[in-house]
């Protein structure tokens, strides 16, 4: 099926303004974002050179293929991207988590003049590979001109520390990997996980790591996730007969063909994951790119089929079905395997019906430090920043609740709000507001939501606003995040604001002050007025000019006349750049709004973008 079709098929229509007024229950609208991807790079099991290869291949999918309806998370098992390692839809967090991407390296791998790599340790601890072990000492003893004892000892040590070591990285990637999928399981849809790789040893004699494949393909079928599977090594040569490595010789040919076992035996926890989640494995291609698009396109259109097993051993393994085409054998089905297990432990069921009380207080910061956003008050929010004259840059941040998100009548909400601005080095800046809200009032100025703003200054960076409320009259919370970059203002260089976007009906004069649009959903006929500041211009004989178009899936579909900006509209070294944008012009679905200002004396220029989305 097309998928983006079908959500759009499904928006409860009580959520729109002009339903508003009737007696119908409010039911949260699913989310209008795209596709949820998640790049989960196994950076335990990848050489520098694989890592190199995956930073290219991520960076141009962000770059020419990522949309902005996209939610998109690089996550690692080491952890070094740290606090980047989230679901985001900006381009500018998935560029610097990527930079953050890294190898690790196995001292002990590499120690001697022949690496052992965890399939030799695994080969020689466990297969008793003894050609393995033979070349092995005779190239530390060449190396070390020791005697073949000791050389012995110092392959069976080296050896013993790879196995541990492997042992170890693959656990954590296995377990990481299970508590991202897991962790998934609030956001609604399909989820894509795409599983980067070098490979890793599976052998049952020395680990559980099938035990835990199986617990992952059950957390994917769970949640609703596929996961495709990439080995980063690509198309790689053999070693001994790779002129540039010059290892010891290999006069008898027993580990040059130990080399292509080694390719297969990593490679099928690769295939395991892809087939038993429903993805498929792409191996052997030096193209990581080609098959991001591959999957893409797969795992949007599909079909969504499910079948209840008639006995209570069926989910035990004992039921086997098969799915084809009807005249159509040509063509391959892929689906996940397993059941998905409708029926919570007792233990689960029990906690859901005695939850321990919270304070009201423990409410809201737990809607506040939430991994994804709650709904149950929905909130919008939306970020960005000025530079205030001789303050430097402001975060402006704006809030808002639907009215049809509370109830109904002539009560009084009282809303507890908390928020944090917080960079990638830990510092945060906080704020708290309380709102009373009576619906009545709300009602009678025409307005459909309630909304607030809340100012803070910040130095430049990468921040993630989070904002929580709670209503005390029904005891609901909501959350809502979003990432900003605060670019530095130096003296004297050109720069600009966000771009703060509004929305004019046809019947409000154009003179009317326009409320920021907060969600960035316009419908059909609507106008888009938009506003952005440009600092440190130099504006005479109109040196300095700005770029107004709209592009969407990365293509401009409306170029706005070149305007030169004057003397005359400076103020305190800022310059507003407005306008209104007829949206009838435009069709459905996201677009971007992008401003380029230019100064033509030095060549410099500055540029900002704002995404939004235009309803069917």
């Amino acid at each position: 099926m097309a998928e983006q079709k079908q959500l759009a098929a499904a928006r409860p229509l009580n959520t729109r303004a002009e339903n508003l007024d009737k007696k119908t229950p409010f039911v949260p609208a699913p989310s209008e974002r795209g596709r949820v991807i998640f790049f989960f790079v196994d950076d335990e099991h990848l050489t520098l050179e694989n890592v190199t290869r995956t930073r290219q291949a991520l960076l141009q999918f962000v770059d020419k293929e990522m949309l902005p309806s996209d939610l998109v998370a690089i996550v690692s098992p080491s952890g070094r991207i740290g606090f980047l390692q989230q679901l985001t839809a900006s381009k500018a967090v998935a560029r610097e988590a990527i930079s953050r991407l890294t190898d690790k390296r196995k001292t002990e791998t590499y120690s001697g003049k022949v690496p052992i790599s965890d399939y030799d340790a695994d080969q020689v601890a466990l297969g008793h590979n003894r050609e393995l072990f033979r070349y092995l000492v005779e190239a530390t003893a060449a190396e070390f001109q020791s005697d073949p004892l000791t050389a012995a000892n110092m392959v069976r040590n080296r050896v013993a520390q790879i196995e541990a070591q492997s042992r170890a990285a693959t656990s954590d990637t296995l377990m990481v990997l299970e508590r991202l999928l897991r962790s998934s399981a609030p956001l609604p849809g399909r989820k894509l996980i795409f599983f980067v790789s070098g490979g890793f040893v599976t052998d049952p004699r020395g680990s559980s790591v099938f035990a835990r494949l199986q617990r992952i393909s059950q957390a994917a079928a769970d949640v609703g996730a596929v996961i495709y599977t990439m080995d980063a090594r690509g198309t790689f040569a053999n070693i001994y007969t790779d002129a540039s490595q010059n290892p010891y010789p290999d006069f008898t040919g027993h580990v040059s063909r130990n080399v292509f076992a080694e390719g297969q035996a990593t490679q099928e926890s690769l295939h395991t994951l892809a087939d038993n989640t429903g993805g498929r494995a792409f191996l052997g291609s030096n193209s990581l790119g080609d098959g991001f698009r591959q999957a893409l396109n797969e795992s949007s259109n599909y079909y969504l089929l499910a079948w209840r097993p008639t006995r209570d051993e069926d989910p035990k393994g004992k039921t086997r079905f098969m799915v084809a085409i009807k005249g159509r054998p040509d063509l391959k089905v892929r689906l996940r395997r397993g059941f998905i297990n409708l029926n919570e432990p007792k233990a689960a069921r029990n906690a859901a019906a005695d939850p321990k009380p919270q304070s009201a207080d423990s409410q809201v910061l737990a809607a506040l430090g939430s991994l994804y956003p709650v709904t149950a008050l929905p909130i919008s929010l939306s970020v960005g920043y000025v530079n205030g004259p001789g303050k430097g840059p402001i975060l402006k941040a704006a809030m808002q609740i639907e009215f049809a998100a509370l109830s109904e009548g002539s009560i009084t909400h009282e809303l507890d709000v908390i928020g944090i601005a917080l960079d990638d080095r830990g510092s945060l800046v906080s704020f708290k507001q309380k709102l009373s809200v009576n619906p009545a009032e709300v009602l009678a100025t025409g307005q459909h939501a309630v909304l607030w703003n809340q100012e803070l200054p910040l130095p430049a960076g990468l921040y993630q606003v989070r904002v929580a409320v709670r209503d005390n009259a029904t005891g609901k919370s909501g959350s809502a995040m979003q990432w900003l970059e605060i670019p530095p203002v130096k003296a004297g260089a050109l720069a600009l604001s966000s771009i703060f976007i509004g929305k004019r009906t046809d019947s409000a004069a154009v003179t009317d002050k326009v409320r920021l649009n907060v969600t960035r959903r316009f419908e059909p006929g609507s106008l888009l007025r938009y506003q952005a500041f440009v600092y440190n211009a130099s504006l005479a004989n109109g040196e300095v000019v700005v770029q107004s178009r709209i592009l969407k899936a990365g293509q401009p579909v409306m170029v706005l006349p070149v305007r030169a900006l004057s003397s005359k509209d400076v103020n305190n070294n800022t310059v507003s750049v407005s306008g209104e944008i007829d949206l009838k012009k435009l069709t459905a679905g996201w677009h971007v709004l992008e401003i380029l200002a230019t100064d033509n004396r030095t060549g410099t220029s500055a540029s900002q973008t704002v995404d939004f989305l235009l309803r069917d």
